[in-house]
C-alpha cells in the first residue's frame, strides 16, 4: 500500500501535467502532459480503492 506521501507527491504531479497540459502549444506536448496525468492520478486512485476493497 502506498504511503499518503507518495500519494501526495502523485496528486501534485497530476496537477502540474495537467496545468502544462493547459499551456502547451505543441498538440504533442498536450497529449503528453495529459497522458501523464492519468498515470500520475492512476497511481492515486487505484491504490486508494485497492486499499478499500481489503478492508
Amino acid at each position: 500500500m502506498q504511503r499518503d506521501d507518495d500519494l501526495q507527491y502523485y496528486y501534485r504531479r497530476a496537477e502540474t501535467e495537467l496545468e502544462r497540459a493547459q499551456t502547451a502549444a505543441d498538440p504533442a506536448a498536450v497529449k503528453a502532459h495529459y497522458l501523464l496525468a492519468g498515470y500520475y492520478l492512476d497511481r492515486v486512485y487505484n491504490q486508494e480503492g485497492l486499499a478499500r476493497r481489503a478492508h
